[in-house]
């Protein structure tokens, strides 16, 4: 069993009242009752399946999908020279 590819979807919503419908569309993972969001996860093939039924619901505002696969997470580099002088200069002045 390999791992899942899925996306995330934020759902703005009108209400909080009608969170458990949420659920047939894929995983809930955060609801903010206060900000009146919800952070949803499905499968990648159905994303945009998922948003077209999503959208067509009356308790929701907007849809949007998080750009989090979009985002390096690897870094080539590490510090630059000048950020290595710096530590030195400070590791310097603590003592």
């Amino acid at each position: 069993m390999g791992i899942q590819n899925r996306d995330g979807i934020i759902v703005w919503l009108y209400n909080t009242k009608y969170l458990r419908v949420l659920r047939r569309y894929g995983y809930v993972h955060y609801i903010s009752k206060r900000m009146k969001y919800a952070l949803l996860y499905c499968d990648r093939e159905q994303t945009k399946k998922t948003l077209n039924q999503l959208l067509k619901l009356k308790f929701v505002k907007a849809v949007d999908v998080s750009h989090m696969q979009e985002v390096r997470t690897t870094y080539e580099k590490g510090k630059t020279r000048a950020e290595e002088r710096d530590e030195r200069l400070m590791s310097e002045q603590v003592r």
